[in-house]
């Protein structure tokens, strides 16, 4: 075989075996060089787990055909005839079955969703996270077509023809081959390295063959126009620097996804493809709220918000039962002379049932939605852990659920035709009995919230010292004498007493309820009836009492952790941390680059071009002498005449830097404004809180006062009965329970809310390998130290 033919061959091979090469192998490889550029980058992966909802269950390098829609498919048939592609089976699966069996499911198959599962389940199971993951794979591998771009490339080409001339016999077999390298090197120059191979047979009746090669050497060398590193490195300089803000765009939307899973808002957009321009955060800590201060939120937070507002309709519902017991007991004894007040009170409670049936359905949307924003389906079974506001449940679930029996207790006692004989109201009063050791078991609950009190003294005397050097409490209406000292020691001291004497009157009014027991047998049914209500409607009383007395105790032990921020030194902090803002002084000079190159493209061209060639005559292939052999050396030249495109590109690109440079000043007008405004509702909740506290204290008093009204005995040679307003008052001071504790809680959430919000918006913010955030405590602006400038 003649040695000519040895190339043509060479190549045909490796074109065949390029060929051959299946998607899979190219999808390893660019999955390698893309775990090389971006590393060991936090919560990347590309591919989702088998944990996940989101997995492709074909698994396969090439995912199987989904079920087209019949009308769309008869359209392609109609274009595409029999090369139409193969009808779906119908048993393929868009999601996978697996991901189930990985769900943090109870006895009961619910989820038990608490905030570091809805984290862990929403980084496993979102399709929002993994589109973002895949913007920062797609952006690392622009990088690396562009470093492909640039390293020198081995490039292989072959063909045949078969030649023959019209009217004549006679015909040639062609095939020729060319391989080599090519690349750019130094400042810019082009050079291509190159052997070509020709064989020629003549298949008409002869054997002949002719062969000839040549190797080829061009270099090309810019010297004005498109000369230096700078100007053939601009594309991957560019990517390079493209995937830095992806990355750092990544990582911080990871943490504003946490934001986004926690409080119901992610500030900040993830990786884009080509860089994008500059982004704004807004005012991450939205606006501050009407009526307590604290800015809205939703996500995990709002679930919990929800679910104690169900809570605390729960208790509101009980105490306006038990009330409603009391009135009736009330109008029975003649103590109230008009029907109205009963009606007014039943009617409050209905408003209150209805009010807690809508919460219910409205937190199940809620719930639903969220389910969503996890990735999850929305039926999926799921439980929300409260645990983490659980220290504002002011009423014991156990205590509210005992109140509600002794309701009915009393409601059945009081109907004759249920209960129509001494036989019947032994068996509730001994039903009645059995409560007591449900009673003891709060009352020894009480105790440990007087305990926690105790133990929180000290914390709030700290923090009512700091509020009363503030100098903005005047402009609020407010004195020092707001926040002192001695008023908590007074509040400690009468839950003490109170906690006593609730502990000698449970132990008469049980005593008096045996001792009733003991004697009913000798009692007419109207004097028993009589009696077993007036004892349950006093045990009600004291339930209710205890169960204001604990909430009391519980309110005074919430403390908040201290944020002290100065919008300034907030600013200087952000200013050196946040990722955001080293991006958008990437930008402002990429734009600047940008104008540069444009200004380069006004020069002339003008080129040093070098070219050399070997050959080998047509019947010695592969046989190079020096007398077939040339080198060229010369110049190009392209006059700047003609260069109106350019003008009007470079007349742009300077443009568009000055308003880069105006959106970068508006970035940070934008972000200050965003600390301030962060600083503003930090101080403004720390003073609704306390002044959120006390509405619920005053709230309790009032409840207290109006029960101390209803159990108040006549005085002798007075009405009896109580004033025309008693019911109502007991009502709204119930009403205003709720609606104290409600917004009591959502100003300690939105609290909350904000201090994740500030140590985002400072940069500061640091998650752990699963993704939840690490809580620094308190935050003072004054104790964060700017990150020290790095020299290139």
């Amino acid at each position: 075989m003649p040695r000519s033919f040895l190339p043509v061959l060479l190549l045909s091979c490796m074109a065949w075996f390029l060929a051959s090469c299946g998607g899979k192998a190219y999808r390893q490889s660019a999955d390698e060089e893309v775990k090389a550029l971006l590393g060991d980058a936090p919560g990347f992966s590309i591919d989702a787990n088998e944990s996940s909802r989101l997995r492709d269950p074909s698994g396969g390098a090439f995912p199987a055909l989904p079920s087209d829609d019949p009308a769309a498919r008869s359209v392609a048939v109609s274009i595409l005839g029999k090369e139409i592609y193969p009808e779906a089976n119908a048993t393929v699966k868009l999601e996978s079955d697996a991901w189930h069996a990985w769900l943090p499911v109870d006895e009961n198959g619910k989820v038990n969703l608490d905030l570091p599962t809805a984290v862990k389940l929403a980084l496993v199971h979102s399709p929002d996270f993994q589109r973002e993951k895949e913007d920062l794979y797609l952006s690392a591998l622009d990088v690396t077509y562009e470093r492909y771009r640039l390293a020198p490339k081995p490039f292989a080409e072959a063909d045949a023809d078969l030649e023959r001339a019209n009217g004549s016999a006679d015909s040639d077999s062609v095939s020729s081959a060319r391989s080599g390298f090519r690349g750019v090197a130094g400042d810019g120059a082009s050079w291509v390295a190159s052997l070509a191979s020709q064989l020629t047979f003549e298949l008409s009746g002869g054997s002949s063959s002719f062969s000839s090669s040549l190797a080829n050497l061009t270099v090309a060398q810019p010297l004005l126009r498109g000369a230096g590193k700078r100007i053939y490195r601009e594309r991957l300089t560019q990517t390079e620097r493209d995937l830095l803000v992806d990355a750092r765009r990544m990582e911080q939307f990871r943490q504003g996804f946490f934001l986004e899973v926690v409080t119901g808002g992610n500030p900040v957009t993830g990786p884009t493809r080509g860089g994008g321009g500059f982004t704004s955060t807004g005012l991450v800590a939205g606006f501050p709220s009407s009526r307590t201060g604290a800015s809205g939120v939703d996500g995990f937070f709002g679930l919990l918000q929800a679910v104690q507002g169900i809570r605390n309709q729960e208790a509101n519902v009980a105490k306006l039962r038990d009330s409603l017991a009391q009135l009736d007991a009330a109008f029975d004894a003649g103590r109230i002379g008009n029907r109205l007040q009963v009606d007014q009170a039943r009617q409050a409670l209905f408003n209150a049932q209805s009010q807690l049936l809508a919460a219910k359905a409205g937190f199940e949307t809620r719930l639903d939605g969220f389910k969503m924003t996890l990735g999850l389906p929305p039926d999926l079974p799921v439980k929300v852990d409260a645990s983490y506001v659980k220290r504002f449940r002011l009423t014991d679930p156990a205590l509210a659920a005992l109140q509600d029996k002794v309701v009915d207790i009393l409601i059945v006692i009081r109907d004759p035709l249920v209960s129509p004989d001494l036989a019947a109201l032994g068996m509730q009063a001994a039903e009645a009995l059995g409560f007591y050791p449900e009673q003891a078991t709060s009352l020894t609950a009480f105790a440990e919230d007087r305990a926690e009190l105790a133990r929180r003294l000290d914390e709030r005397k700290e923090w009512f010292g700091r509020l009363r050097g503030r100098p903005d409490l005047k402009e609020a209406g407010m004195s020092r004498q707001a926040f002192r000292d001695e008023d908590l020691d007074v509040i400690a001291e009468r839950l003490e007493k109170t906690g006593t004497r609730l502990v000698s009157e449970f132990a008469a009014t049980r005593k008096t309820l045996e001792t009733l027991q003991t004697n009913l047998p000798d009692l007419a049914v109207a004097e028993a009836r009589s009696q077993l209500v007036a004892n349950l409607t006093d045990f009600s009383g004291l339930l209710l009492e205890l169960s204001l007395a604990r909430a009391s105790a519980r309110l005074e032990a919430i403390v908040m952790e201290d944020v002290q921020v100065e919008a300034e030194e907030a600013l200087e902090v952000a200013r050196s941390r946040r990722l955001d803002w080293m991006n958008a002084r990437t930008r402002l000079v990429d734009v600047w680059r940008a104008a540069s190159l444009a200004r380069d493209d006004l020069r002339s061209d003008l080129d040093l071009v070098l070219a050399g060639d070997f050959g080998a005559n047509r019947n010695g292939a592969g046989h190079f002498r020096g007398e077939e052999g040339r080198v060229r050396l010369g110049l190009q030249f392209s006059s700047p005449l003609s260069k109106l495109a350019e003008r009007n590109d470079y007349r742009e690109a300077l443009i568009d830097y000055q308003r880069a440079r105006r959106d970068y000043l508006a970035y940070e007008d934008g972000t200050y404004r965003s600390l301030r405004n962060t600083a503003r509702i930090a101080k403004l909740s720390q003073l609704n809180f306390e002044l959120a506290r006390a509405a619920v204290r005053g709230a309790i008093a009032q409840v207290d006062l109006a029960r101390l009204r209803l159990n108040q005995p006549p005085q002798p040679g007075r009405n009896a009965q109580f004033g025309a307003t008693t019911a109502r008052d007991l009502v709204n001071a119930l009403n205003d329970l709720l609606d104290a504790r409600n917004a009591f809680l959502q100003v300690w959430v939105g609290y909350e809310a904000l201090r994740m919000r500030l140590d985002f918006e400072l940069g500061t913010m640091s998650l752990d390998g699963d993704g939840l955030w690490v809580d620094p405590g308190p935050i003072a602006s004054r104790n964060l130290v700017p990150a020290p400038k790095k020299n290139p």
